[in-house]
């Protein structure tokens, strides 16, 4: 089915209660504009493949109004295993699930995926935070004992800050915020809240820096969360670390390379994630067979 009569078909069907033509097992990433780029479908599907099951994941464009009844069908179809959450509509969905959360996701308030139950409800779990920790872990093992500076509290900034708390100390953790509210929340994890305005007091003492905003994604490629001379304060040997993969490198990635920073993108913390969402929905899958199919499609067209 092509993805325009998909979406043309879903909005006739949430309406009007009618069946819907899926293969057997199928996966959806739901999000505002997710088939204009979304990297899942082409993870989800390889794996798929690999694992011999013939599933398909397929991206689903759905405007804000129409989240709540689009998922409630889709969770009513056996035959959907489970649905990626892009943003902006992780916070809203771990909202409308807040009675079926895992604890991590719980604790960040924001979901990445919806995965089916024992009891074949939807759970709402979030990969995020780990597979930051992960591909974090993998380039700074020694990570435990950095000075860590988190940019943003949003959905993905507290998915990321509550495995971080976890894992590493909150203590260790500097989260900047734009948003005063977002404050209480930083507190009572642990960390350390601190104004975005006054980032240029901390970034001589940063040992790994954390961008996760929005800013270097879709309409905001072209912009940095930090100004060029904020960024020649990092002090050398520092590692930055987009949890943007789209664009790789960002602008910021640029800009911290050219200062002789370490840099790390969100492409290998997107690979994880994904891998992790494709085996919490189907628990006989294989971890490496999984990992290594979704590993040989990246930077394929």
């Amino acid at each position: 089915m092509q993805l325009d009569s998909l979406v043309s078909s879903l909005d006739i069907l949430v309406a009007n209660d009618l069946p819907l033509e899926l293969p057997e097992r199928t996966a959806f990433i739901v999000g505002v504009t997710p088939s204009q780029g979304a990297r899942s479908p082409r993870l989800w599907n390889a794996a798929f493949q690999a694992e011999g099951w013939g599933g398909e994941m397929l991206p689903l464009d759905v405007a804000q109004d129409q989240v709540v009844s689009v998922l409630k069908y889709l969770e009513a179809d056996p035959r959907v295993i489970g649905v990626a959450i892009a943003a902006p509509y992780k916070s809203l969905a771990a909202e409308l699930y807040r009675e079926d959360l895992t604890q991590a996701a719980a604790q960040c308030g924001s979901i990445n995926l919806l995965f089916r139950s024992q009891n074949n409800r939807f759970v709402g779990s979030n990969t995020d935070g780990l597979a930051a920790f992960q591909s974090l872990r993998e380039v700074e093992p020694e990570v435990g004992c950095k000075q860590i500076l988190l940019m943003g509290c949003g959905a993905t900034g507290r998915a990321v800050a509550a495995v971080l708390g976890e894992q590493l100390g909150a203590e260790r953790l500097v989260i900047a915020h734009r948003n005063p509210a977002h404050a209480e929340w930083i507190s009572r994890l642990g960390a350390t809240p601190w104004e975005f305005s006054k980032l240029s007091e901390r970034l001589g003492s940063v040992d790994v820096l954390i961008n996760c905003t929005t800013i270097g994604w879709g309409d905001n490629s072209d912009k940095v969360p930090l100004s060029e001379a904020e960024i020649g304060l990092i002090p050398a040997g520092s590692l930055v670390f987009d949890v943007i993969y789209q664009p790789d490198p960002t602008r910021l990635l640029r800009l911290a390379k050219g200062r002789g920073l370490r840099t790390l993108s969100g492409m290998r913390m997107n690979l994880l994630q994904a891998s992790m969402a494709f085996c919490a929905s189907n628990p006989k899958a294989n971890h490496m067979t999984v990992q290594a199919a979704m590993q040989s499609v990246i930077g394929t067209p």
